[in-house]
C-alpha cells in the first residue's frame, strides 16, 4: 500500500471513528430515550431534549474530543522531539505544572474581581489556557534541567517528570485549602479528570490550539521526519535540531494546558494512542499525526462514556480510568526501553563566504562532564581531498567528528570554515553520526530522500502524502545506483542488511550535496571490497566536486589509497597530520598503533 493511500485511508477512519464515537457519547446516558428518539423530540422542539443533546452531551462528547486530540498529539510531539519513547504530559510534569497555574488563578481572579468590582467568569477559560500554558512550559524546562547531561535516558527524563509531579501535586494541595467548601469539592472532581464544558463556545480554546499544533506539524513533516532519526543525525542533515524540538515541546506545552484546562488531569493518554498507533501503523509521521488527532479523540471521547456508565449512577473519573489503563503500559516500555538521546549544545561558528571549502583548527579544546575530550589541536584542511582521522579506539576520532559538526561546544580555541552548527544549518556541510536508530517502515528511497529534506520541505505532495517530486527521483535513483541499491529503492530498512544499511546512510549524506562531508565510520559494516569502492567513491567526487571529506576510518591500507591526508590523534590530542607518506604521520602511527603503513600512491597534496 503507497504512502498517498495509506494517509487518505488514516484521515478517513479517524474521521469515521470520531463521528461513531460521537454518536455513542450523545446516546450514553441516564435519560430513559435513545439517540434516535431524542433527536425526533429536538427536532420538535422538546426542550428536554434539545437540552440534553445540545447543551449536556454535546459539549461534554466535544470537550473529550479535544482533551483526547490535546493530549495524543502533545505525545506524538514530545516523543519526537525528545526520542523518548516515555514522553507523555502526565509524565513529564506538564500536566502537573498547567494544572498548578490554573488551580492558583481561581482565588488570584476572586480576589482581582473583589477589587475592581467585575466579573472574570466569562474570561476564565481563556485565562486558566494561558496561565496554564505558562506552568506546562516552565514544568518541561525544570524537568529536563533536572535530567540534564550528556544522554538524557528515558529514566532520567521520568525522574525528573515525578519530581515536578510531587511538588505541583503538593503545591496545588495548599492553593486548594484556601478555597471554600464548595469549591474546593468541584476543584477536587476537577482534579480528578473530567469533562464538563458549560456550553460549546468554552471549546474555542482547544480547537485554536489543536489546529495550530496540527497545522504547524504538517507544514514541517520533512524536518520532523529527520528529527526521527536523532538529534545527531538531524543535526548532521543541516537541520536546526534544537530549534524544531523547542517548538514541538512549546506546541506540546499548549496542548497539554488546554486538555488541563478543560479537563483537569488525566493522565497516559499521550503514552496509550501514540504507541498504539506505531503498532498498527508503524512511525510515519504522515500517518501518526493526523491519527493522533482524530483517533486520539474518538478513543476518549468513548472513555468518557464509560465512565458515564461503569458505575452507574455513579459516575467513574476520567482520570483514574485512564490511569488505570497506562500504568501497566508504562512498566512494559520501561522494560523494553529503546531510549534516545538529546542532542550536546551547540556553537554558532563563523564561515566564509566564498571560496574552497575549508576547516580550520586552532588550540581546540573540548571539555563535557568535567571530562576532557580534545586537547589543543591545530590543523587546517581544505577540499578538494580526503582527510582520514585514524587512531586507536578511545583517542578521540569521533570527539573530533562531532565537534567538527557544531555538536560539543568548545571550551578554548576557534573553529572556522565549513564546519560547525552555522554550516550545517545552511548546507554546506552535512554529518554521518555511526549509530542511528532509523524508522523500520522507512523506504531505502524515503530514507534517501531525507537528505534533501531542503528541496522537499517545499513541496506539500511530500509533506501530506510522502510523494517524492517527479524532479528529484533522477537524482535520488543516480545516488542509490552510486551505492549499488537502485534496486532496493522499494524496500524496507528493516530487511537491509548491515552493510546495506550503510550504503543507504552514506547516499542520504550525500543527498545533502555539502562541500564538506563528516563520515563517522562510513564502512565499519562494509567488506572489504564494498569499502574500497565506497572509498574510491568519495575520493573521486571529493575531486570532481571540490569537496572536503572527514572520515574516520580504522583500516589503514585503505586509508593510505583513498585519502589525501591522514590526522593521527591518541588520547584526544592530534600527533600529527600531513599525506600519507610523511615521516611524521609514518612515525606517529607507528608509535600509537604499532602498524608500517604501507607506500602510499601519488594522489592530490593539500597546501
Amino acid at each position: 500500500m503507497t504512502r498517498r493511500r495509506s494517509a487518505l485511508i488514516v484521515w478517513i477512519a479517524g474521521s469515521f471513528a470520531s463521528l461513531a464515537a460521537f454518536g455513542v457519547a450523545l446516546a450514553v446516558g441516564p435519560a430513559p430515550w435513545s439517540l434516535a428518539e431524542l433527536w425526533r423530540m429536538a427536532q420538535q422542539g422538546d426542550a428536554a431534549a434539545n437540552a440534553i443533546l445540545v447543551h449536556i452531551r454535546g459539549p461534554r462528547a466535544l470537550g473529550a474530543w479535544l482533551v483526547g486530540a490535546c493530549l495524543s498529539l502533545a505525545g506524538v510531539l514530545l516523543q519526537t522531539a525528545t526520542h523518548n519513547p516515555v514522553a507523555d504530559p502526565y509524565l513529564m510534569g506538564t500536566s502537573a505544572g498547567a494544572t498548578l497555574a490554573a488551580v492558583a488563578l481561581v482565588p488570584l481572579c476572586l480576589v482581582i474581581g473583589d477589587w475592581a468590582g467585575i466579573s472574570l467568569g466569562g474570561a476564565l477559560p481563556w485565562l486558566q489556557t494561558g496561565a496554564a500554558f505558562v506552568g506546562a512550559l516552565a514544568a518541561v524546562a525544570v524537568t529536563f534541567a533536572l535530567a540534564r547531561g550528556r544522554q538524557r535516558s528515558a529514566e532520567r527524563v521520568l525522574v525528573g517528570g515525578l519530581v515536578i509531579t510531587a511538588f505541583g501535586g503538593a503545591a496545588t494541595s495548599f492553593v486548594l485549602t484556601q478555597l471554600s467548601d464548595v469549591r474546593l469539592r468541584a476543584a477536587t472532581q476537577w482534579l480528578m479528570g473530567g469533562v464538563a464544558l458549560p456550553d460549546l463556545a468554552s471549546a474555542l480554546p482547544g480547537l485554536l490550539a489543536v489546529a495550530l499544533a496540527l497545522g504547524w506539524s504538517l507544514a514541517n513533516l520533512p524536518q520532523l521526519q529527520a528529527l526521527g532519526l536523532g538529534d545527531e543525525a538531524a543535526h548532521g542533515l543541516g537541520l536546526d535540531a534544537a530549534r524544531i524540538g523547542r517548538r514541538a515541546m512549546a506546541l506540546a506545552a499548549l496542548l497539554s494546558a488546554v486538555a488541563v484546562a478543560l479537563a483537569g488531569i488525566v493522565g497516559f493518554v499521550g503514552l496509550l494512542v501514540p504507541h498504539a498507533l506505531r503498532l498498527a501503523l508503524g512511525r510515519d509521521p504522515r500517518l501518526i499525526l493526523p491519527g493522533s488527532v482524530l483517533l486520539g479523540g474518538a478513543a476518549l471521547v468513548l472513555l468518557d462514556a464509560v465512565c458515564r456508565v461503569a458505575v452507574a449512577p455513579a459516575e467513574l473519573p476520567l482520570g483514574i480510568l485512564t490511569a488505570l489503563m497506562g500504568a501497566p503500559v508504562l512498566v512494559l516500555l520501561l522494560r523494553d526501553r529503546r531510549g534516545g538521546t538529546m542532542g550536546a549544545t551547540t556553537a554558532i561558528l563563523p564561515m566564509p563566504s566564498e571560496g574552497q571549502p575549508y576547516i580550520a583548527m586552532q588550540n581546540l579544546t573540548v571539555t563535557t562532564e568535567n571530562k576532557r575530550l580534545l586537547s589543543d589541536i591545530s590543523a587546517q584542511w581544505h577540499g578538494p581531498a580526503v582527510v582520514a582521522l585514524v587512531g586507536p579506539n578511545g583517542s578521540g576520532k569521533t570527539s573530533l567528528l562531532r565537534t567538527l559538526a557544531g555538536l560539543w561546544p568548545l571550551e578554548r580555541g576557534s573553529l572556522t570554515g565549513m564546519g560547525g552548527a552555522a554550516a550545517l544549518a545552511t548546507g554546506r556541510c552535512a554529518y554521518l553520526p555511526q549509530d542511528l536508530t532509523l524508522p523500520a517502515d522507512c523506504t531505502v528511497l524515503e530514507l534517501v530522500a531525507t537528505g534533501r529534506h531542503r528541496q522537499l520541505a517545499r513541496d506539500w505532495g511530500w509533506r501530506l502524502q510522502g510523494r517524492i517530486p517527479p524532479s528529484e527521483l533522477p537524482r535520488l535513483i543516480e545516488l542509490l545506483t552510486r551505492v549499488s541499491l537502485a534496486d532496493r529503492a522499494d524496500s524496507p530498512v528493516q530487511q537491509l542488511s548491515g552493510g546495506e544499511r550503510q550504503r543507504t546512510l552514506l547516499a542520504m549524506a550525500l543527498a545533502c550535496e555539502a562541500k564538506v562531508l563528516l563520515l563517522d565510520e562510513p564502512t565499519a559494516s562494509l567488506d572489504w571490497a564494498q569499502a574500497r569502492s565506497i572509498l574510491q567513491d568519495l575520493h573521486h567526487d571529493a575531486h570532481a566536486a571540490g569537496l572536503l571529506v572527514v572520515v574516520t576510518l580504522h583500516d589503514l591500507p585503505l586509508a593510505v589509497e583513498w585519502a589525501d591526508a591522514l590526522a593521527v590523534l591518541d588520547g584526544g590530542r592530534l600527533l600529527a597530520t600531513g599525506t600519507p607518506d610523511d615521516p611524521t604521520v609514518r612515525a606517529a602511527v607507528l608509535a600509537v598503533l604499532g602498524a608500517q603503513l604501507p607506500a602510499a600512491p601519488v594522489r592530490h597534496t593539500l597546501a
